[in-house]
């Protein structure tokens, strides 16, 4: 029976430091989500890429300064799904959502959930990259595929000009649970040559369906013994899990920055004196009373008086 593995990504260099990987095994975090929101077979397979993706992406950045640095990627490709956004740290946590988790499309001929008609191709993939220094990087690509390996792939492409793959595995039982989940992403750098670009191509052909492994038992480093016959260095290893870090202060803030209009209408909803708002990550639910309500609604608009005598003495 093949064995079972806790969630983790491995960081390694290839071809003598000219290839760049990154591979995460996600399994249980995709199947926490799929429990979280309870989606339809199709939308559990876009969240699981799309975390898997965010994971894989995040892995690159780098701590500047004492905040945390964080990525986000986001799609609204006009699917049924709306839109879908996962956000990851380098630490190892991803949380994700889709505004609409129950949005379902036909089976294709072969019999496979169409993920790419309840994502859509329509509009676009956003990446934004927060280091917690000066302001985030937000790079924008047209949404090519709609199955997220491509897509992330291109905006690899485009946005740091080296060829880039992106490959995920992800199987839904029947029922609905997430089986096996994985991915893995593989960058070439400058002073790749095209021979050695061609066996690599070579070699994820070798690799066979990513879901197939995972089912088989094998892991990151049995992947990228595959893609690197002849060895790789493995920079680090560490844990992958979902995580929210919503919080009682955050939802205060979050509503701040939505406005006045938004407080108001808090205020409205509920005839209890107290407004239940809940996380679209992890669907916690957070009570605010109205009283407080009141003092987030006088902070917000002495901001507002505040920026509009700055503005005025300018």
């Amino acid at each position: 029976m093949p064995e079972k593995h806790s969630d983790y990504s491995i960081r390694a260099m290839g071809l003598d430091g000219r290839a760049r990987v990154v591979a995460a095994l996600t399994t249980e975090t995709a199947e926490e989500l799929r429990r979280i929101h309870d989606p339809s077979p199709q939308v559990a397979v876009a969240l699981a890429r799309l975390a898997t993706g965010a994971l894989l992406l995040a892995s690159s950045l780098e701590k500047v300064t004492s905040q945390e640095p964080i990525l986000t990627v986001e799609t609204d490709g006009g699917g049924p799904a709306g839109h879908l956004i996962a956000t990851a740290s380098p630490a190892g946590w991803v949380r994700a959502t889709a505004a609409n988790p129950l949005a379902a499309t036909p089976r294709g001929a072969d019999g496979k959930l169409d993920v790419a008609g309840v994502v859509g191709v329509g509009g676009n993939l956003v990446v934004t990259r927060d280091s917690g220094h000066g302001e985030p990087y937000r790079g924008i690509v047209e949404l090519v595929s709609g199955d997220l390996a491509k897509d992330l792939a291109v905006y690899l492409t485009e946005s740091e000009q080296s060829p880039a793959a992106v490959v995920f595995g992800v199987f839904v039982v029947p029922e609905g649970r997430v089986d096996v989940s994985g991915g893995m992403l593989i960058q070439l750098l400058p002073g790749v040559s095209d021979e050695e670009a061609e066996d690599l191509v070579v070699h994820l052909g070798e690799l066979g369906a990513l879901s197939a492994r995972i089912a088989e038992g094998d892991g990151p480093r049995e992947w990228l013994a595959t893609i690197f016959p002849e060895g790789c260095t493995i920079l680090d290893e560490g844990p992958v899990s979902f995580r929210c870090g919503c919080s009682t202060d955050r939802v205060e803030s979050a509503l701040k920055l939505l406005g006045v209009g938004e407080i108001r209408a808090a205020m409205d909803e509920d005839n209890d004196r107290r407004a239940v708002l809940t996380c679209g990550f992890c669907h916690e639910a957070y009570t605010v009373t109205h009283d407080r309500l009141r003092e987030l609604l006088a902070e917000v608009e002495a901001q507002r008086r505040s920026s509009r005598a700055v503005s005025s003495n300018i």
